[in-house]
């Protein structure tokens, strides 16, 4: 292992050699303003405090047809989208924006009470670009969670507890329900981001025998998860973005292939087109 000389470390007039006051001046401002903002974030927060919980619906709210709560999720939708269509002056547009930015704050500040290792400090503040003394490695945030004492994701990390990764409660049962060897397969293809030769290796197996795998594990997720989203649309559950488009991609494959159906991703890119030789 390489160390710095007395000479490299240290030089007669800035101390450590490299160091930028520059830098430091940008990091202390942006750390400012960073914590200034968090500071009007918790004033207001102590000023009209809010009840997360009391916005979630529970599980008998969300299977019924009608909500109180979706309702007023709602109205604030509709109130706001006749808000724009009714803008006409500077000053109307003024408070659409004002609108639109008080949802961003309220969205922030819920993603904020649920960040790992937030602090006072985010993460990207705290990373040294090329560091000279201590490793690149301690500050992966894996490393950093673990050494705050947030142990749950690395415990979790493993083909049979994968299932506790999600707050989903029917995907963490349908993870679970795997047998142990789907579970492997599709921990190291889809956690690990394994290759199908490398897993095949690893299992000693062919690589034909683990796309085929893969392809069982697929198609027996997402029909379950079809099946369960068409119940939860039928009983006026609400999905979101990616739901509705993964029912609207699997329907029209399923009218396709019926039982045998499933979405694959396994060819991100197109082919290269051959170059015809002369």
């Amino acid at each position: 292992m390489a160390y710095l000389s007395d000479d490299e470390l240290l030089d007669t007039e800035g101390g450590f050699t490299g160091w930028d006051a520059g830098a430091e001046e940008t990091l202390e401002q942006a750390l400012a303003e960073e914590r200034l903002a968090e500071l009007e974030n918790e004033l207001e927060q102590d000023e009209h405090p809010i009840d997360y919980e009391a916005e979630l619906e529970d599980g008998e709210e969300e299977a019924a047809p009608v909500s109180e709560k979706r309702l007023k999720r709602e109205l604030r939708a509709e109130a706001i989208r006749r808000l724009e269509e009714a803008a006409r002056t500077e000053k109307d547009f003024r408070a659409v924006v004002e609108e639109w930015n008080k949802l961003d704050r309220n969205r922030e500040r819920r993603e904020r009470d649920h960040e790992n290792l937030r602090g006072d400090v985010p993460l990207e503040y705290q990373a040294v670009p090329e560091p000279k003394l201590i490793p690149r490695w301690m500050n992966n945030p894996t490393y950093r969670q673990m050494m705050a004492g947030n142990f749950l994701d690395i415990l979790f990390d493993c083909p049979y507890e994968m299932h506790n990764l999600t707050a989903d409660a029917f995907v963490s049962r349908m993870v679970e329900e795997l047998s142990e060897e789907h579970k492997e397969v599709l921990y190291f293809l889809s956690l690990r981001l394994y290759s199908t030769t490398r897993l095949a290796a690893m299992r000693g197996q062919s690589d034909r025998n683990i796309r085929k795998l893969r392809k069982t594990i697929h198609k027996k997720l997402q029909r379950q998860m079809y099946d369960h989203l068409c119940g939860k649309q039928e009983h006026g559950g609400s999905l979101t973005l990616r739901e509705r488009q993964f029912l609207e991609e699997y329907s029209k494959i399923a009218r396709k292939q019926g039982k045998d159906a499933v979405i694959r991703r396994e060819n991100k890119f197109k082919r290269r087109k051959k170059k015809n030789r002369p």
